[in-house]
């Protein structure tokens, strides 16, 4: 990290803790507020559903090489009459019944089944992806709402500390107006300022409960006592680095080009449609009283049978082209993606490097705020000041420490912005102490399952 960022770090440091911005030791910190969403979040959780419904694109594909077995059976009643010339009528009844056992091993399918595979696979992939999108937008709006909250706070601190010191300055303006110091004036003055006080302390509390209850909603509890969050971690030190790693990194574009990967892949298991398929196909049959009351038919047959199309009417060819169409417009889409990567992390640059020399300059308006207060207040003492100057002072004291606090929100906002714009808002990335969701493991399992009995027995339900 360069100098001017370690000095500006520790200036943010500074500025949180002079304006109330770090609580207490039991304060919630923002990665514990991270570890909150990402266990009960909604939004998230229908994601990682979504990913393991995408998961079984795999195992449908392998299907393709994988034999099927088919097993069926019938049983009957009838009554059978046979009329002949002369003698040697015949009149029975019987049970007719058979049973048929048929495998078929595909061989050969023009390479359907390995363009589908592929075509899932990257699917999965796209998926995972969006799944660290949505990791990465939930995160940007818990740290949103964490840092409205810490905003608002500290904003409700001020307004109350100014409460209080007006309070004070209206008392000692009521004591001196009764013994001739100052003049009736003086006292509204200070009155008025202490109503206004009291009116931007309503604003802010309510305020803070706005940003309470959006915090809820993306964590899922109301907040405590929130503490100033440090740096992120993993972040770009130059712009153009930022933008390298967006134009590749960024979840979006990512998902994008898997996306254009798969729609390849299956335009490729739609031309091999029109190549032959070949299979062997083994079976095994029983009949009882089929040709005659008594009678018994076994047979086993083995067979390699060839399929070659000859004409589809152009339903396939119409098909194909519709998908490399589709693979184009996937690749536009790509591409915009990727542009849209870049504006947010050029975008969420600026505002940071504005966000930190608007706060370099903020804090140092604040400390010849507190300069001038002291001296305005001095001179008051002597005669030299009106009320009204030391009541100005102070006004201006508590706007500017105000902006230094929306100042240092908007910085921590422009951090998390870029943060995902790089694609580096993630569990991993910021090690947030959750335990990670591990989406190889539904892969590994509904990859290898090729007969699930309970899906097959009591339709996949689960029990609550």
């Amino acid at each position: 990290m360069s100098a001017r960022r370690l000095r500006l770090a520790g200036l943010t440091a500074a500025a949180a803790l002079a304006f109330g911005l770090s609580g207490p030791a039991a304060a919630d910190t923002l990665l514990e507020a991270m570890a909150k969403a990402y266990a009960a979040n909604p939004e998230l959780e229908a994601q990682r559903a979504r990913l393991r419904a995408t998961d079984e694109g795999v195992p449908q594909a392998l299907s393709g090489w994988r034999p099927t077995v088919t097993a069926r059976g019938s049983v009957g009643y009838g009554k059978y009459k046979t009329e002949r010339r002369g003698p040697g009528d015949s009149n029975e009844s019987r049970r007719p019944a058979s049973v048929r056992l048929e495998a078929t091993q595909p061989l050969y399918d023009g390479n359907r089944s390995a363009a589908r595979l592929r075509a899932a696979q990257h699917r999965v992939a796209a998926q995972r992806a969006r799944l660290l999108a949505v990791e990465q937008n939930v995160f940007l709006g818990t740290g949103l709402a964490f840092m409205e909250v810490v905003r608002d706070q500290a904003v409700v601190e001020l307004t109350i500390n100014n409460v209080t010191v007006l309070r004070r300055r209206l008392q000692a303006a009521q004591d001196q107006f009764e013994v001739g110091e100052v003049t009736r004036t003086d006292v509204a003055q200070a009155e008025a300022r202490l109503a206004r006080a009291i009116a931007e302390q309503v604003f802010a509390e309510g305020a803070l409960e706005t940003s309470r209850a959006g915090y809820q909603r993306v964590v899922g509890e109301l907040p405590g006592r929130l503490e100033a969050p440090p740096p992120l971690a993993s972040l770009p030190e130059t712009k153009e680095e930022a933008i390298e790693i967006a134009s590749r990194d960024n979840p979006e574009v990512v998902a994008a080009s898997f996306d254009e990967q798969a729609v390849l892949e299956d335009a490729e298991a739609i031309r091999g449609e029109l190549l032959p398929t070949v299979n062997l196909v083994g079976s095994v049959s029983h009949a009882a009283d089929s040709g005659g009351r008594g009678n018994r038919n076994s047979d086993v047959t083995v067979a390699a049978t060839v399929s070659v199309p000859l004409y589809e009417a152009g339903n396939v060819t119409s098909r194909k082209r519709a998908a490399i169409e589709t693979a184009s417009r996937m690749r536009a889409l790509k591409e915009d993606r990727r542009r849209v990567a870049i504006e947010q992390a050029v975008r969420a640059w600026e505002s940071l490097a504005s966000a930190r020399a608007r706060l370099e300059s903020l804090t140092t308006e604040v400390r010849a705020s507190e300069i001038a207060l002291d001296g305005l207040q001095q001179e008051a003492e002597v005669g030299t000041r009106t009320l009204l100057d030391v009541l100005d002072a102070e006004q201006d004291l508590l706007d500017a420490r105000v902006n230094v606090v929306r100042t240092m929100q908007a910085e921590a906002v422009a951090i998390y912005q870029l943060a995902a714009a790089v694609g580096r808002l993630t569990a991993a990335a910021q090690n947030v102490p959750v335990t990670p969701y591990n989406y190889q493991t539904n892969y590994d399992r509904v990859r290898s399952l090729g007969w699930d009995a309970d899906t097959v027995l009591r339709g996949g339900r689960k029990d609550e």
